[in-house]
């Protein structure tokens, strides 16, 4: 293994991890996805290109094996809201709201899907986004903007 990439392990493992638990929800999930993520990174170093962001390409690796994973498994667990221990009859309406949400976003068209996942899971900036998908830095702005009117328009009916 190059030196090089080696620190790129040390800098980026634990942002990589944060990012993969944050779309599991499960920290042995995000922790066995995180070690193929940099496993599948090394196999395919040539791919990547400087001028890009190191840890935009890991995480986009790691939501394509999540991704994966949740298609073999035949889910997908998007945690994009936080609930705390309500009643029973607040937690049966905070679990239809997660699950419309879960069913909006992988509805999403993909680049919309993209950058909902990577800006809110990932914490990557709208600008870093747009570089990875070779567009202008105005593109990740308009097309986080959209997909968040697409998500509310689908979740209107929930209120």
């Amino acid at each position: 293994m190059s030196q090089d990439f080696a620190a790129a392990c040390q800098v980026y493992y634990d942002r990589v991890y944060r990012f993969l638990l944050a779309l599991s929800g499960d920290p042995n999930q995000a922790e066995d996805l995180t070690q193929e993520v940099f496993y599948r990174a090394l196999l395919h170093i040539g791919r990547y290109q400087e001028q890009g962001q190191m840890f935009t390409w890991l995480c986009a690796i790691g939501k394509n094996l999540w991704l994966s994973q949740c298609r073999r498994e035949g889910r997908r667990k998007h945690t994009l809201t936080d609930t705390p221990q309500p009643g029973p009859e607040e937690t049966l309406s905070a679990q239809e709201v997660q699950n419309a949400l879960r069913r909006a976003v992988a509805a999403l068209p993909e680049d919309f899907r993209d950058v909902v996942i990577l800006h809110v899971y990932g914490g990557i900036s709208l600008r870093e986004i747009s570089a990875m998908k070779g567009k202008s830095d105005s593109w990740g702005k308009v097309t986080y903007y959209r997909a968040k009117q697409m998500l509310r328009k689908e979740l209107e009916g929930l209120r």
